[in-house]
């Protein structure tokens, strides 16, 4: 997104309804594009596939900043992100989710069923314990898909409006994924949230007008949503769509006809290379902590390997495991060959650097230095996923071990 240059080399308009910023070093937006930021999402901790990045709230500070200032007020997704924001001394307010803009499709008889949506696995369960001799189809999707960047435009299009077709016509969904409830609510199909907490910071405020509910009280009883007729959705969210709807209209008409250039469209006026010197600056600092926690993580996953191993050897595969395989695997553990299997190589990065800033010659040195320094982030952002999954996986095999 900070490298987008339009082909006509004018500003292109872009409602920029996102979670920003899986790779938070990647910001602000290029000049080229012409921003209305409503649906604004931003966390500091790090969720999806995001593990164990050292960057929070950085990256919105200083000319990171100042680009959100020179483009607000910035509409918000949920109300966790417009109070930070607020705290950031940035203009912002609460503008729900894009899909809360989706218009209803054609209603037609595809079938009495309900659609359950990553609903969990006990609630899943359970409904189709409920229904297993009623004349309701159950089924059951997913959100969990590959990314996959490569497929076409139209595919992607035609894939999506194929399972709203499918929501639409449903008696009720039932989903713990936010991004199935919002557009349910905004087709009018009856949605039941399904969530272990109420706590979350993306959910606010959408608790408050939706229909939800914990798997715990589900199973229980204490829900009171009947999935064969299941109750209107709550019509609180709708003052809301409408507004966001008018904001998206608005801006659509106005830059329609709007021919000025990059120069004259830009909010952000200090230029290319006062943001890419705060950037750098930025990184400079960030990436000598970001490898203090890479190397503290390398020590752990070290210390759990040979606390896995201190319980292999007391087990019956190890003792029959012949002398020579024994003195080896010990040797192994002895040593801090684990440590230094998940430490940075620093050699592999730098070949990974070079290769990145010699696929661009006609870069500017300090664009260079920009470049490399997002480039070691990015192979950082590997090491660091890689080290969090192993993680899990070494923890859990302790806890079966106990077993």
């Amino acid at each position: 997104m900070e490298s987008f240059r339009s082909r006509s080399r004018k500003p292109v308009a872009v409602i920029m309804n996102a979670w920003y910023m899986w790779n938070k070093w990647n910001w602000p937006p290029s000049k080229y594009i012409y921003p209305l930021f409503v649906g604004f999402h931003y966390a500091d901790h790090q969720l999806g596939y995001q593990p164990g990045s050292v960057i929070k709230y950085q990256m919105l500070t200083g000319e990171g900043g100042e680009y959100l200032r020179a483009n607000g007020p910035i509409g918000c997704r949920d109300e966790f992100t417009r109070d930070n924001l607020d705290r950031l001394g940035i203009e912002s307010y609460f503008s729900g989710c894009i899909t809360l803009t989706l218009p209803k499709r054609q209603v037609r008889d595809m079938g009495r069923y309900i659609c359950l949506v990553d609903a969990g696995d006990e609630i899943t369960r359970k409904i189709k314990e409920d229904l297993k001799d009623s004349d309701i189809e159950i089924k059951e999707f997913t959100h969990n898909r590959p990314r996959d960047k490569e497929r076409p435009w139209e595919e992607r299009k035609r894939f999506v409006e194929e399972r709203l077709d499918i929501y639409q016509n449903a008696i009720c969904v039932v989903t713990k994924r936010l991004h199935c409830a919002l557009p349910c609510l905004a087709m009018e199909v009856p949605v039941l949230l399904s969530r272990i907490s109420p706590d979350e910071t993306r959910f606010s405020p959408y608790l408050d007008w939706l229909h939800w509910t914990s798997p715990e009280d589900y199973l229980s009883g204490r829900c009171d949503f009947d999935v064969t007729d299941p109750p209107e959705n709550k019509p609180d969210y709708k003052p809301v769509r409408e507004a966001l709807i008018k904001k998206c209209r608005d801006f659509v008409a106005d830059c329609r006809d709007d021919e000025r250039s990059v120069a004259e469209a830009v909010r952000y006026k200090k230029g290319d290379k006062a943001m890419i010197s705060w950037r750098i600056s930025m990184l400079r600092e960030i990436i000598p902590e970001w490898e203090r926690r890479l190397d503290q993580e390398a020590h752990e996953l070290s210390s759990l390997y040979q606390e896995l191993f201190s319980r292999f050897i007391k087990t019956d595969t190890f003792r029959g495991y012949d002398k020579d395989r024994k003195k080896r695997l010990k040797k192994y553990i002895r040593s801090e060959a684990n440590y230094h299997k998940f430490m940075i190589n620093y050699f592999q990065i730098d070949m990974t650097v070079r290769a990145a800033v010699e696929a661009h010659p006609d870069l500017s040195v300090i664009r260079k230095e920009d470049l490399a320094l997002r480039t070691i982030c990015d192979e950082y952002l590997k090491l660091s996923k890689r080290n969090f999954y192993r993680k899990e996986k070494l923890m859990k095999a302790l806890l079966d071990s106990e077993v």
